[in-house]
C-alpha cells in the first residue's frame, strides 16, 4: 500500500503525470466501451468478408466479390437511426479525401420498412457513393447488432477493421 500512496502523491505533485494518468484512464474507458459495442459482430480477424449481390438505389447491381483488389469500407445503416444520420455525412468527407481507386465506399441500408426510406437517407445526406438496398441476410452474415456498423475489407476480401456507432471522417480514414 505504501507504493500506491507514493504513486498518488507523485501524480498529484507533477502536473504532466496527472495529465498522463487521466489520459490513460480515458483511453482505457474508450477501449472497453469499443470492445463492448463490437462484441458479437463479425470479427475483424482476417476472415473473408461474406459476399453479397445487392441493388443500388439507382438500380445498378454491386457484387462485393468483384471489388477484390480494392480496399472497401462498408457502412451499414438503418434509415431510422439518428446516429447514422449524424455520421453518414462524414462519408462524403472521406470520399473527398480518398479517391475511388484508393477506397471503395459502399453504404448499405438495413432494417427498413420501404425502399423509399433508403432513398430519402441518401438524398438527405447528399451521398455521392453507391447506396445499396440490404436485407436480413447481410444483418445475419455480418452479425450486425447495432447501427451504424462499419467494416473495412482489404484488397484480398478479408475483414480487417470493424466499428459500431458514430465515427468521424478522421476515424474512418484511420481505419481505412
Amino acid at each position: 500500500m505504501n507504493a500506491f500512496k507514493k504513486t498518488v502523491k507523485y501524480v498529484k505533485a507533477h502536473k504532466w503525470a496527472s495529465i498522463l494518468f487521466e489520459a490513460t484512464i480515458i483511453v482505457l474507458v474508450l477501449l472497453i466501451f469499443s470492445w463492448f459495442q463490437n462484441r458479437g459482430t463479425l470479427a475483424a480477424d482476417g476472415q473473408m468478408a461474406p459476399d453479397f449481390v445487392l441493388q443500388t438505389t439507382d438500380g445498378k447491381t454491386v457484387h462485393l466479390s468483384e471489388l477484390r483488389g480494392k480496399k472497401v469500407l462498408i457502412y451499414f445503416f438503418a434509415p431510422w437511426c439518428s446516429i447514422c444520420h449524424m455520421s453518414g455525412g462524414n462519408l462524403n468527407d472521406l470520399r473527398k479525401a480518398r479517391s475511388q481507386d484508393e477506397l471503395e465506399i459502399l453504404v448499405v441500408g438495413l432494417s427498413w420498412e420501404n425502399k423509399a426510406e433508403i432513398q430519402q437517407f441518401k438524398d438527405d445526406l447528399e451521398l455521392t457513393m453507391p447506396v445499396l438496398i440490404g436485407s436480413e441476410q447481410q444483418m445475419s452474415d455480418y452479425k450486425i447488432k447495432g447501427f451504424p456498423t462499419y467494416f473495412v475489407i482489404d484488397e484480398e476480401g478479408k475483414v480487417t477493421h470493424r466499428s459500431v456507432g458514430y465515427s468521424t471522417e478522421l476515424g474512418m480514414r484511420f481505419r481505412t
